[in-house]
């Protein structure tokens, strides 16, 4: 469960084992009525009431996932894609929201671990294969604006919140094997001190072919955790690392999906990425006042190396990011009246540091490489927020409000003539009402703004004169206006017996939303552009069965619409003049009504585990994931994205402390395409559809021993 807006910043804090629990999973319950609360504290959630899901570390444990998009997948509204070509590089989507590690895809999500935000600072994307899945305890999800956890929570924020060791000394060995030569191991070590020192410990490899042509991955990862907790006063340390190199196989054209799904069109996109990351907090209590203040250093590198089509050059980029962050927080609560008031102050402040180089290569002359780009951006963002809740009987009021001052300089080291600087400052309220209508029931209504600033990359490539290449090129672009979203949310919870259900529904419209134009003559080059208003809605339904100890099963529904509200003429290559006699060609001239991409309009998913025996454990989740249009096609004059069903199947042995766990995801080996764009095929000249397909069918076995407690 959630802790309310009142709870203390170090609860989610309290120490665990790194035991790994054999029973079966209760799947997570969906609060409606609460607010995330990242483990560093001085981040808040929500402020107000607001719709959250949870995943625990069992049920993370139980389903193996290799990403944070395979753990939260099974929620109500996610989606998840993928337009690289490989399980190791998806995108994930939230209310038609969307976040992951493509430069360039707007963001709207924000992902914390222990407090520290995960977005990268160019380009605010997540590299979602260096957070460290296997030793996480907890993910919260919030479904709708962050307003007050930061400038880019347009859909929710995602909170990470890791192992933490306690008690006698106990650990835990892993090792793995699966389709495609995938292989892994990992090892953690835990627990306290007499003293009361809290120490958690761990570290793990994986790595794959991959199921597609020259695709393959390798990640390491090490994770330390220390911290000690009292009444009055504690501290928690962090300190984490992570290396991943990812080939990807990126979309195909349709001709070559219907053959043969396995093929790569312009193999050698490799990936190289590291993060080191270092943290902490602490909290002092005095009477009914609490103050919590943490800082953190994050570094992370990038290498990216991109092939095109003749005659388009190869692409090889460079990208430093070096953040350093702090934030006070504080806390106090009172009685008021009849009720309870209480407030909450705080401020976080970063200073990023951004450097990217590009090379273009010939696609003739192979290692003739070209330095295109050269340019740096110290960027800061400082930040303050309030908030206040009064709560009286069954109701409580909540407002509050996040001020962010950000200032983007941009320094261009082969033309400093080039050199400018943009600042964005905005205040983002929100308020919302809860009511406890007894018997099981609860309400609530919440509206709220929050906006965007452009990313550092969104702000150099902005010239519709001077188009940028993939990943892009950067330069002195005019400026762009932040995006603003106000969300109304009504939603409810009601608990019958052994069913929770929960209801939600939500309006947001946007403001000058950004968005990547292609150039007519090719997808691989455009710019970004404020397109208007835009509008995203939808019901999100949930239900929870939890008749015995032993079972546990989950159903959700979630219509999701996204569209445009206000004409815009989206360039695409599809408007390429060269290709006016094709089926696929057209103007792209979106209307009001239009459908965003990449938004699936209908999602259903269910499944559960069931504890069969003392020792056998069994799992089955079934997601069923509608039509949506293809990126190219805002104006949605092709056939969109045909629907797909995907199902996903566990076994777990149990013998004391020892596992032995089986899971097989695409059961059925479904080869629908799950991302969809346009492009030349330059091996016929044809426009064609670029689809990447579904991950083929695979299986994973995994083995593992607990020591310590799971001896006892």
């Amino acid at each position: 469960m959630l802790a309310l807006s009142l709870a203390l910043p170090l609860a989610a804090q309290q120490p665990d084992s790194t035991h790994r629990d054999s029973t079966v999973v209760e799947l997570a319950p969906i609060e409606v009525v609460g607010s995330i609360v990242p483990t560093a504290g001085a981040n808040i959630g929500s402020g107000v009431p607001a719709r959250i899901s949870t995943v625990t570390g069992p049920e993370i444990d139980a389903w193996e996932p290799r990403l944070l998009t395979d753990a939260l997948a099974a929620q109500p509204g996610i989606s998840v894609y993928d337009d690289l070509g490989t399980p190791w590089k998806m995108n994930l989507s939230t209310r038609g929201w969307n976040v992951g590690p493509v430069v360039g895809l707007p963001p709207g999500v924000t992902v914390f671990l222990d407090g520290v935000p995960q977005n990268e600072p160019d380009a605010a994307e997540v590299n979602f294969d260096l957070l460290p899945m296997e030793h996480l305890s907890k993910i919260e999800l919030l479904s709708g604006t962050g307003s007050l956890l930061g400038p880019n929570s347009l859909g929710g924020a995602v909170n990470l919140i890791p192992r933490r060791g306690a008690g006698p000394v106990s650990g835990h060995l892993e090792a793995s094997g699966g389709s495609f030569e995938n292989w892994s191991g990992e090892g953690t070590v835990g627990g306290s001190t007499p003293g009361g020192l809290c120490y958690y410990a761990g570290g793990g490899y994986e790595q794959e072919d991959g199921w597609r042509q020259s695709t393959f991955a390798k990640n390491y990862d090490g994770f330390i955790n220390l911290g000690k907790s009292g009444v009055k006063s504690g501290f928690s340390f962090q300190g984490f690392g992570a290396k991943a190199r990812a080939g990807t196989a990126g979309s195909l054209p349709e001709s070559m999906f219907d053959s043969d799904p396995q093929q790569n069109f312009t193999p050698g996109d490799i990936d190289d990425l590291d993060l080191l990351q270092f943290g902490g907090q602490g909290y002092l209590v005095a009477g009914t006042s609490r103050f919590t203040f943490g800082s953190y250093y994050r570094r992370s590198n990038a290498e990216r190396f991109n092939v095109n089509q003749a005659p388009d050059p190869n692409v090889r980029s460079f990208t430093n990011n070096r953040t350093l962050g702090g934030r006070a927080d504080w806390r106090w609560a009172t009685a008021a009246g009849t009720g309870v008031l209480s407030l909450r102050a705080g401020t976080d402040a970063r200073i990023n540091r951004v450097h990217v180089r590009l090379f273009n290569e010939s696609t003739v002359s192979p290692g003739a490489d070209t330095l295109s780009t050269d340019v740096k951006s110290p960027s800061w963002d400082v930040a303050g927020y309030g908030l206040i809740d009064y709560q009286v009987g069954r109701v409580t009021l909540s407002g509050g409000a996040r001020y962010d001052h950000i200032r983007v300089p941009f320094e261009d080291q082969l033309d400093p003539t080039a050199d400018t600087t943009s600042a964005f400052q905005r205040l983002s309220p929100r308020g919302g009402i809860s009511v406890d209508a007894g018997q099981g029931a609860s309400v609530y209504a919440s509206v709220g703004q929050s906006f965007r600033a452009p990313a550092i990359l969104e702000l150099a490539c902005a010239d519709s004169l001077a188009t940028c290449p993939l990943p892009f090129a950067l330069g002195d672009d005019p400026p762009l206006k932040p995006i603003v979203a106000t969300t109304w949310e009504v939603g409810g919870r009601l608990v019958r017996g052994s069913a929770i259900l929960t209801a939600s529904v939500y309006r947001t419209n946007v403001t000058d939303d950004i968005g990547f134009i292609a150039s007519d003559a090719s997808i691989v080059s455009g710019y970004f552009a404020n397109i208007g208003a835009t509008r995203r809605e939808g019901v999100e339904l949930a239900l929870q069965l939890l008749p015995s100890e032993r079972v546990s099963l989950y159903a959700n529904y979630a219509y999701t619409r996204g569209t445009y509200r206000t004409a815009a003429e989206i360039s695409s290559i599809r408007s390429d003049p060269g290709f006016a006699a094709s089926p696929l060609a057209g103007d792209n001239a979106v209307a009001s009504g239009d459908h965003l991409p990449t938004i699936p309009d209908h999602q259903v998913k269910a499944g559960g585990l069931i504890k069969a025996s003392s020792w056998l454990d069994l799992g089955l989740d079934s997601r069923f994931i509608g039509h949506q249009w293809l990126r190219g096609d805002e104006a949605n004059q092709t056939r969109p994205l045909d629907s797909y069903l995907t199902v996903a199947a566990r076994a777990g042995l149990n013998f004391g402390p020892w596992e032995v766990n089986a899971v097989v995801s695409n059961l059925f080996n479904s080869q629908r395409a799950v991302f969809g764009t346009f492009n030349q095929n330059r091996q016929t000249g044809e426009l064609e559809r670029f689809l990447t397909p579904l991950n083929a069918r695979s299986l994973k076995l995994v083995v593992s021993r607990s020591f310590g407690r799971g001896d006892e």
